[in-house]
């Protein structure tokens, strides 16, 4: 087949391997679960169009270590602005030569690229995105399909869209999931939601921007190292020019981070007791939280749409902010 674009007769490709050579191409994640953790809670929406996942950051000594979980996030910057193939060449060449000033520079580009694609306007919540990011790639092996970052380097580029595209074989559905990414920190988690939810209600009212985000998707796949095979395929399922179109779906899936005064409460307890009581309590706050977001989507959104939410809380969300923008670089008020 001489070209993906082509909705000629593209040979099938077995969708266990699919599935295998699109989790493949994730990045390495293994310290992930060293820094969050998952609460155990049985997410029962009234439709099944709606998901979620209650996430909270690893407890250290008698509570949760934000200092260490802003640097996890923040060794995430490289995989997440840089194109995959770049990243690899640079690596490879700097670990044949024994020559980490090349890995040094690599991160270095990364971080100006992060901070000036924002036209100097950080306000710490970037880190939201990168946390969408990293539990899409380890948590539910959707490795991000589009580096929009590096697409910004390109100044005449209108990129504005999701806070992320990352794709995934669902063997349930047969099909392919594109997750349409959107990361909202707030110090209420209603606003949150409600930002959220604006968010992607603006998005499907928005005929161009959709098409933009289309283009963006078809021209610029970043499937750099997956096999041969599927990346012929994967880019004649996601070719929006085939007539048929073929089957995919899409979820809108946000990323919520809001304060969380529970943190303080059960501060004052035996070390060894500190995150069995904030489990607990955050158990009890899940389920409210379900029951807003569930009323929030009847209201504002137009049904059907798939959307999938992961939760997280701080125990204090301007320092977050804060202490994220300094490993940035930058001072925020």
């Amino acid at each position: 087949m001489s070209s993906s674009d082509d909705a000629g007769h593209e040979p099938a490709v077995d969708p266990s391997v699919l599935q295998t050579a699109i989790e493949a191409i994730c990045g390495d994640h293994e310290h992930y679960p060293a820094h969050i953790n998952r609460l155990e809670f049985d997410w029962q929406p009234k439709s099944h169009l709606l998901d979620g996942e209650f996430l909270y950051p690893l407890f250290g000594a008698g509570g949760p270590d934000i200092d260490a979980l802003i640097e996890y996030i923040y060794q995430s910057l490289v995989p997440y602005c840089l194109p995959r193939a770049e990243v690899k060449r640079v690596t490879d060449k700097a670990f044949a030569e024994k020559d980490m000033h090349a890995l040094i520079a690599l991160g270095d580009k990364a971080r100006e690229l992060f901070v000036r694609t924002r036209s100097a306007a950080i306000t710490g919540g970037e880190a939201g995105e990168l946390l969408l990011f990293l539990t899409l790639e380890a948590m539910v092996k959707a490795p991000l399909l589009v580096s929009k970052m590096s697409l910004k380097t390109n100044s005449n580029m209108n990129i504005h869209g999701r806070d992320g595209v990352h794709v995934r074989y669902c063997p349930k559905l047969k099909s392919l999931l594109l997750h349409l990414g959107e990361s909202k920190l707030h110090k209420g988690v209603a606003g949150a939601i409600d930002d959220a939810i604006k968010s992607i209600t603006e998005y499907l009212n928005d005929l161009a921007l959709r098409k933009r985000e289309i283009a963006i998707i078809h021209g610029h796949m970043d499937l750099h190292g997956i096999d041969p095979a599927a990346d012929r395929h994967l880019r004649n399922l996601l070719n929006p020019y085939r007539v048929p179109r073929p089957l995919k779906h899409e979820i809108h899936t946000c990323f919520i981070g809001f304060e969380y005064p529970a943190y303080g409460k059960v501060a004052a307890l035996p070390p060894e007791e500190v995150e069995e009581a904030f489990r607990q309590q955050y158990t009890k706050r899940a389920l409210e939280i379900t029951a807003q977001i569930q009323d929030k989507i009847a209201v504002d959104l137009p049904p059907p749409n798939n959307l999938q939410f992961f939760v997280m809380p701080f125990p204090d969300i301007k320092h977050f902010r804060k202490t994220f923008a300094q490993k940035l670089g930058m001072e925020i008020d």
